[in-house]
């Protein structure tokens, strides 16, 4: 996963992949992409033997989740944007 790798015909960037912990049977990984296809981290953990129950987000692009709930939604001001994504964004 740390060089790229194709599933079912679909290219896929690198993937970071560390343990957190281990309980029991089953294991907390921290998963980093680089792209983020459809259903990217349940695909190529299952083309390696692993099966995903559960995914929690806890960023998005440089963007920290903190405790924002599903379906919550927070704005961000202009210049926190424009401090994160510098030339990408223009006020």
């Amino acid at each position: 996963m740390a060089k790229g790798c194709v599933v079912n015909g679909v290219s896929y960037a690198p993937i970071k992949a560390e343990v957190e912990s281990v309980q029991g049977t089953n294991s907390w990984l921290i998963v980093t992409l680089s792209e983020g296809k459809n259903r990217e981290i349940r695909k190529v953990m299952k083309s390696i033997g692993l099966e995903v129950s559960r995914l929690i987000r806890l960023s998005y692009g440089p963007f920290q989740l903190g405790s924002l709930r599903r379906g919550e939604v927070k704005e961000v001001p202009a210049k926190v944007l424009h401090e994160q994504l510098g030339a990408k964004f223009n006020l």
